[in-house]
């Protein structure tokens, strides 16, 4: 993807809710992308869609050496449901850290527990630490992470608090803190992992190995753990998955995921076929499958390009 990579001194303004002009002394990088999708779904739950903002994307990258942040400005429709936006747009601040030496602290978007997770990760991308409290439950907000190695990271995090208002339970509730650490080491012909944590009664530990051969990139990715707190549900996810570079031009990635906890052992496939031309990429992207759901199968054929 292209970037436009801006002065030292960044001055952005745009026009959305309370947000004027910003000024930020630092090095700031624009990335984005544009484009036209049609969308067929397996389902007579969703009309077909002809969208050309669903694809749309705008993140602002800060760096100042000390503080790093990604801010996104994406539509609020999605391919996964006929449901175009117009113009509306969701904000969100994915990550915003501080950076002292191996030190980082701050928000990052993920957890340190899927760190081994490797290859494609559209359908699975790793089992999270995730005890059901906040917003989605998860530590995204909150991690102090520490570069023990290059291959090895260790992380506190913790879960959002809920007021009283909002809990549910007739009582706040406080954070919950946990830790987490990633191995990652390559060992030449392919490279493996292990990564896992615990917040409350919430667990993970995954395994990951990736290897090269030829044009064709394999990963292989399996996950247990525990998701929940007081009462608990027990995940168990397997995920492969293969890029293929066909030619310069041409990349085919698919990924196999399946729930090896469920009774019913479900399964679901994603693809995509992606293939450049100048200023453009003409892609294929299929989504099917138990795993996906008979609402969300689909079928995406677009053009977009990046900046």
């Amino acid at each position: 993807m292209k970037a436009i990579k801006l002065a030292s001194v960044f001055a952005v303004t745009t026009v959305a809710a309370a947000v004027s002009t910003a000024t930020f002394a630092a090095d700031a990088i624009i990335t984005g992308e544009a484009g036209l999708e049609y969308v067929t779904y397996g389902s007579d739950d969703n009309g077909s869609s002809f969208s050309g903002n669903k694809a749309a994307e705008l993140e602002l990258h800060v760096d100042t050496g000390v503080v790093y942040a990604e801010l996104e400005f994406k539509s609020t429709g999605t391919d996964d449901a006929n449901n175009d936006s117009d113009e509306s747009v969701k904000v969100g601040l994915e990550k915003i850290y501080v950076k002292q030496g191996a030190l980082s602290f701050g928000r990052f978007d993920g957890s340190v527990s899927t760190g081994a997770f490797m290859g494609m990760d559209e359908i699975y991308d790793g089992v999270d630490l995730n005890t059901g409290q906040g917003t989605k439950g998860d530590t995204d907000d909150t991690g102090v992470r520490y570069k023990v190695t290059p291959e090895l990271t260790v992380a506190i995090e913790a879960t959002e608090a809920v007021s009283k208002a909002n809990s549910g339970t007739g009582e706040a509730l406080d954070s919950q803190v946990g830790f987490a650490a990633s191995y990652v080491m390559d060992f030449g012909a392919f490279e493996a992992g292990i990564s896992g944590g615990v917040v409350e009664d919430a667990n993970a530990l995954n395994i990951g190995a990736q290897t090269v051969v030829g044009p064709a990139t394999l990963a292989l990715n399996y996950g247990i753990g525990e998701t929940g707190t007081d009462t608990t549900q027990d995940v168990k996810q397997l995920s492969a998955s293969v890029a293929l570079a066909a030619t310069d031009a041409l990349t085919l990635t698919l990924q196999f995921a399946q729930d090896q906890e469920g009774d019913d052992k479900d399964s679901g496939t994603y693809f995509i076929g992606e293939y450049a031309s100048g200023d453009l990429t003409y892609y294929v992207k299929n989504y099917a499958g138990d795993l996906v759901g008979d609402a969300k199968e689909r079928t995406i054929v677009g053009v977009k390009a990046a900046f």
